[in-house]
């Protein structure tokens, strides 16, 4: 294991420069160290940052078999902290699968009035035209009676004036009768 985290630290390299500088006269070590430095600085820079990688996709690697292993939940891992925004987003998720449903139950409680409304237009629609046929026969039975009664009224009239004829002549007979029985 520590030869391990000496290779990933890179210290057997570090160690022959260390050694390499050390062998060196010491007005061409320092200009060679300042260099050297440099060098090293560099080639350190870019050591941690391979490693930086390789950490990275091996956390990677063991989150992905924790979350197999924990059945796809983090939670469930002892080393799960939670990330506020993961909290964040949930909360939002709730609030918005809430009002969803309180949308859809009210879709639902409108779709059913919808249809009573539906219903209701659909009798006064046919209780209209009940109506309007209704008037329409009215309308034709008013026709006909005002005929009949036109034709009852001529009728009358008509006795009307033979009775009126009748009693004239009735009354003519009458006065007739009195002058020749007053006359004889």
């Amino acid at each position: 294991m520590f030869a391990r985290l000496c290779r990933r630290f890179g210290r057997v390299d570090v160690d022959r420069e260390e050694s390499r500088v050390k062998q060196m006269k010491p007005k061409e070590a320092c200009r060679q160290t300042s260099s050297l430095n440099k060098v090293q600085a560099n080639e350190e820079e870019e050591r941690l940052n391979r490693e930086l990688e390789l950490s990275t996709m091996e956390r990677n690697e063991l989150t992905d078999c924790l979350l197999y292993v924990t059945g796809g939940s983090m939670n469930k891992s002892p080393y799960f902290r939670p990330n506020p925004f993961y909290e964040n987003l949930k909360i939002k998720e709730k609030e918005v699968m809430s009002l969803l449903h309180n949308l859809d139950t009210k879709n639902i409680e409108h779709r059913e009035k919808f249809q009573e409304l539906k219903k209701e237009i659909n009798f006064y629609r046919n209780l209209h035209s009940q109506l309007l046929m209704d008037q329409a026969c009215m309308k034709k039975k008013l026709v006909t009676l005002k005929q009949e009664s036109k034709e009852l009224q001529r009728y009358l009239f008509e006795l009307n004036r033979k009775d009126e004829d009748e009693q004239e002549k009735t009354s003519n007979l009458h006065t007739q009768q009195n002058v020749v029985g007053t006359s004889s």
